[in-house]
């Protein structure tokens, strides 16, 4: 249910869920592969929440005001530029990007995107990332049960890379593109 609720908006990380998921499967001696399954099908669920509003509301709300305030018009051409650029690729990727996650799939849904080709590539992203969150959940807890301080120090330094890391390659990509736009523009003088 959690996570039909993450895919309904509710600021909690989905990645957060499915680790606890594991965890929690652990402690209950519940095969982590068993917890993978709930959890992949409540993933699904969520996203296709989010596709179906943008489906069926997506027309009245990319033009309604509030809307236009966190997904303004020119972000939504460019989110169209980039299904029409990378096509499907956009879907599959976007399980990875948490921030976009939503605002990709209800794209989607407004953009008439083939439910089926959304299930495809968003149910082979999630195939990769649910089961390796699960199975993290469980792994940590299976080796970190009777030293909780350890288990923190762990998560504590997995938060930090985990938040970190794709704050930097966000970056770098940004100073690249930067740099590139800024060489182009010096040429084309």
């Amino acid at each position: 249910m959690v996570l039909i609720l993450c895919g309904l908006g509710l600021p909690l990380p989905e990645d957060i869920v499915l680790v606890v998921a594991g965890a929690l499967g652990e402690m209950e001696h519940r095969s982590w592969i068993d917890v993978a399954v709930l959890m992949y099908i409540g993933v699904m669920i969520g996203d296709s929440t989010i596709f179906f509003a943008g489906r069926f509301l997506g027309g009245r709300l990319r033009t309604s005001r509030r809307l236009q305030k966190f997904f303004p018009e020119a972000k939504q051409v460019k989110v169209e530029g980039m299904f029409g650029k990378y096509g499907s690729l956009v879907l599959f990727f976007g399980r990875f990007l948490p921030g976009l996650r939503a605002p990709i799939f209800f794209s989607a849904g407004s953009m008439r995107v083939y439910y089926l080709k959304f299930l495809v590539f968003d149910g082979l992203a999630a195939l990769v990332s649910v089961p390796l969150f699960v199975w993290l959940g469980h792994w940590l807890w299976y080796e970190f049960q009777d030293d909780l301080g350890q288990l923190e120090r762990t998560l504590s330094r997995t938060h930090f890379y985990s938040l970190w890391i794709p704050l930097g390659a966000v970056f770098v990509v940004g100073l690249l593109v930067f740099l590139y736009r800024r060489r182009s523009r010096k040429a084309d003088k």
